[in-house]
């Protein structure tokens, strides 16, 4: 997965630093203009992270083939997009080739992914329902304040995290991670009517559990997302992780970190040191920074990986 940061200070540059898009940034309000550009992309997922300092009129045609969401990282927001007016936190949404115009805040903070169309649909499908398409048909999804700034402060941790280690967009585990992580948190937005749904059973998300434990179970060599058991198991984000939290004590993210280190643990256990280095066994697994890999091994099985007897 292709990775950069830039900073500029030309509004010009700025509309032309986002890969994928073509588009037009005018600058409405007065002082040096500055901005950040965060971007990850492969041919099927474009992301990007954005910050400006002045008030901008974007306008241009929304890359072609794919769904577009985007996400502030701040409320609120006073702005206008596709002729609505923003306050607050929501989702905003394009289509593919779709013209769009938005009038920003004087300054701005907030997300964007694109993943190609019919894989939107399918993944809304799946863990929506009927209301897949009505919501993916819209341009602004209202989201409250609370959910929206709970989703966004986890996004900012999570890309923060990523953003510190560039080297993990090289491997091919740890990028699906990215884009899955991503795509199930701004779906889980979708899903407004979740909250106040009738509780089900404990045996109901017990059964969640299992399955998805099977699931990992069959796919043990293809390391599997949150997003991955969402759209197997046809539920949403929240329900996983209520059904998680009930029946294992975990989160499903905390739950898939531990069966990568276990399956880190296994290649060290059944691997001399000659065959297969400790650095390579945690990249196999998506783990690429070796400070952060050692410390959640070590928190888990109370010892470095180092110190972890191998084979012969």
């Amino acid at each position: 997965m292709e990775f950069r940061v830039r900073s500029m200070s030309d509004v010009h540059d700025h509309s032309l630093a986002v890969n994928g898009w073509e588009q037009v940034y005018s600058q409405l309000t007065p002082g040096r203009f500055e901005s950040t550009v965060m971007q990850a992309q492969t041919p099927d997922f474009l992301f990007f992270r954005e910050t400006t300092n002045r008030s901008v009129a974007q306008s241009g045609v929304a890359p072609v083939g794919f769904s577009s969401l985007a996400l502030p990282f701040q409320r609120p927001v006073s702005g206008t997009f596709q002729g609505c007016r923003l306050d607050g936190y929501a989702l905003w949404l394009l289509g593919s080739a779709e013209e769009f115009r938005f009038y920003t805040p004087e300054t701005l903070h907030y997300l964007g992914v694109s993943i190609p169309a019919a894989d939107m649909h399918t993944h809304a499908a799946a863990i929506l329902g009927d209301k897949a398409e009505a919501l993916l048909a819209r341009n602004v999804v209202p989201v409250a304040c609370g959910e929206g700034e709970r989703v966004a402060v986890e996004l900012a941790r999570f890309l923060d995290a990523f953003q510190q280690q560039p080297e993990a967009f090289e491997n091919p585990v740890a990028s699906k991670r990215f884009r899955d992580e991503i795509l199930s948190m701004l779906l889980e937005l979708f899903d407004r009517d979740s909250a106040g749904k009738r509780d089900v059973t404990h045996s109901t998300y017990a059964e969640i559990v299992r399955r998805s434990e099977r699931m990992l179970s069959e796919r043990a060599e293809e390391p599997q997302t949150v997003l991955d058991l969402c759209v197997a198991l046809r539920c949403s984000r929240r329900t996983l992780q209520t059904s998680f939290q009930r029946v294992a004590n975990v989160t499903p993210v905390e739950y898939l970190r531990a069966m990568r280190l276990n399956g880190v643990r296994r290649l060290l256990r059944s691997t001399s040191q000659d065959e297969l280095m400790v650095g390579d066994a945690a990249a196999q697994w998506g783990f690429t920074h070796p400070s952060y890999f050692a410390r959640e091994y070590r928190d888990l099985f109370g010892e470095l990986p180092s110190q972890t007897p191998r084979r012969g």
